[in-house]
């Protein structure tokens, strides 16, 4: 088990409370990593598992946790209005229906998509990762 140390925040990233990075350990770097990967092929499953199990371990991996559990379930709510949006359109037609439904939800995994790799990549950099309000309500903190 290796621990990174604690450097000061970059100037240009979110810093963490104290304006220090927190020591991490590589095990709490997998867990993250292993919650924005998780949350791109089941949804906010994986991510609620790790912040169930790293709550009280380790706040690196509880936030990160947090992030794409809410990011995941926020996109999963988004794809609920998609569908109805396709679903009330394809009552007038079904191809319009089909195209302005299968082309928001595009739309909106390959976003939710965008900010996961991005969580992944700050998860591994030791970093937090800030997600816009506009796409991820703050449910988990």
């Amino acid at each position: 088990m290796t621990i990174k140390p604690s450097p000061q925040a970059p100037s240009g990233s979110p810093a963490w409370p104290g304006g220090t990075v927190p020591q991490v350990r590589d095990g709490d770097v997998t867990s993250a990593t292993f919650g924005y990967l998780g949350a791109i092929f089941l949804g906010p499953v994986i991510p609620l598992i790790v912040y169930a199990i790293m709550a009280r371990r380790s706040s690196f991996a509880r936030y990160h946790a947090a992030t794409a559990a809410n990011l995941s379930i926020s996109c999963a709510l988004y794809g609920l209005c998609c569908a109805i949006v396709g679903g009330l359109l394809a009552l007038d037609s079904i191809t319009v229906g089909l195209v302005v439904g299968v082309t928001l939800i595009f739309a909106l995994w390959v976003t939710m998509l965008r900010y996961l790799i991005r969580g992944v990549a700050a998860a591994n950099r030791g970093d937090r990762n800030e997600i816009p309000g506009w796409i991820c309500a703050r449910i988990l903190t």
